[in-house]
């Protein structure tokens, strides 16, 4: 590889023809070396240079002979090239870089050998590698100069932070536990709303025999991304959180339908259409009647026979609508317990909780049975969105309707099939 003559992560520098490296004299020479560096052997059109070069003033009427000027200072800085080092055309110019010469390519290769090395299982040459990369850096890339191509500065920073992600892993590989949760404490001070490094830090912490630690570190990640973004933890932190606290999905799904009560006399069309209506995206069914009727009856033994769908689990929840009706709030914290959801991670804000109900039930295959609702407004935040989980809805309100589910009317003896309607 050849020697680097071009620095560009920290203050610009470059190793002259006398063998020194030295930062560039003059304020304009400098930007328009850290221009043309941007793009290596690349053209660089001469309105972009001055653009580049008079940043905050409007560029003179003699900037291209200026321009013309910088670049023979240019060439009398640089070292040998095979031809010249920067060339020029008719309205561009190129600065010619050999590989190895510029150190933020060098640290972009060591960068890809320790990936490489680390999915190899081969921690400490990655470790090598990534300690050699990361000794490149002098300060932020660039640092000093105005350059307007913000994209390859950010490019050079996340390459950074890749660095010191990989020099975490190489840390954890090694069993340098302590070294590698000091590096994604760093990380996470750094730039506090990346999900990703969080995560990785609470694991780390976990490693080592410190939960109490990694939840505290939970929350600090929790808050930030409230205060900064008005969001909650995503999949990512959420997937950490658990293997921590040892929450998530329980066991064994919840099996909670009663013992169901066959035959039932003279519903059979009533239990053959509320099956086939249980079907497609999220569907809801509301079956109402009188005390008495066998509403209940039948909802148990429809959920019992469609059950096999359903295999994340199958949830009874009596809503006592005639007596003290549940509140949604309630019921929305009993069936976030009820699919594994961590206690101290459940909103108390009645609207959050549903969304974050709607949004775990998404993924899943849920069968709800709510026995004895009271009003549509008890049930309405507790039913499914979208996905594959159903609804069914006993109460004993005549007028009771449900936007986009299907109803019937139990009355004292066997409904007709033709009560089965669409409540729009």
């Amino acid at each position: 590889m050849s020697m680097v003559l071009f620095q560009v992560l920290g203050p610009l520098e470059v190793c002259g023809r006398d063998g020194v490296t030295r930062r560039p004299a003059g304020g304009k020479p400098a930007a328009v070396l850290a221009a043309l560096l941007v793009q290596p052997n690349a053209w660089v059109a001469v309105d972009r240079l001055i653009e580049n070069t008079w940043q905050e003033q409007a560029a003179p009427a003699s900037a291209e002979a200026n321009l013309k000027t910088y670049m023979w200072q240019l060439r009398r800085l640089l070292p040998e090239h095979d031809g010249p080092r920067i060339e020029g055309r008719a309205g561009a110019y190129r600065l010619h870089v050999g590989p190895g010469e510029l150190d933020a390519d060098c640290a972009a290769a060591l960068a890809d050998d320790a990936t490489r090395a680390l999915a190899e299982g081969a921690p400490g040459t990655a470790l090598k590698l990534v300690e050699q990369a990361l000794r490149l850096w002098r300060g932020r890339p660039f640092e000093g100069l105005d350059v307007l191509a913000d994209d390859a500065v950010e490019r050079l920073d996340e390459l950074h932070r890749q660095l010191r992600e990989s020099l975490a892993d190489a840390q954890l590989g090694l069993g340098r536990t302590a070294e590698a949760v000091a590096t994604l404490q760093a990380l996470a001070t750094d730039d506090p709303l990346r999900e990703d490094v969080w995560a990785r830090l609470m694991r780390a912490q976990h490693e080592m025999g410190r939960p109490a630690q990694a939840l505290a570190t939970f929350h600090r990640a929790r808050r930030s991304l409230a205060a900064e973004l008005g969001v909650r933890p995503g999949p990512e932190l959420m997937k950490a959180f658990r293997a921590v606290h040892g929450g998530g999905t329980p066991d064994r799904p919840r099996r909670e339908l009663p013992r169901a009560v066959e035959p039932l006399v003279g519903r059979g069309r009533e239990l053959v259409a509320l099956g086939r209506a249980l079907t497609g995206c999220a569907p809801a069914v509301v079956v109402s009647g009188a005390a008495g009727s066998g509403k209940t009856a039948l909802a148990v033994a429809v959920a019992h026979r469609i059950s096999e769908r359903f295999p994340d689990g199958q949830f009874f929840v009596e809503l006592h609508g005639g007596s003290r009706p549940l509140t949604t709030s309630a019921v929305l914290e009993r069936l976030l317990r009820g699919i594994g959801f961590p206690p101290a991670l459940i909103p108390s804000d009645v609207d959050e909780r549903a969304a974050l109900w709607r949004s775990e039930v998404a993924g899943r295959r849920l069968l709800l049975v709510f026995d004895d609702a009271a009003t549509r407004g008890q049930v309405e935040a507790l039913l499914p969105a979208t996905g594959h989980s159903a609804a069914i809805i006993t109460t004993r309100g005549h007028d009771f309707s449900l936007a986009g589910a299907r109803t019937v009317h139990l009355g004292a003896e066997r409904a007709r099939s033709g009560q089965l309607e669409r409540v729009a």
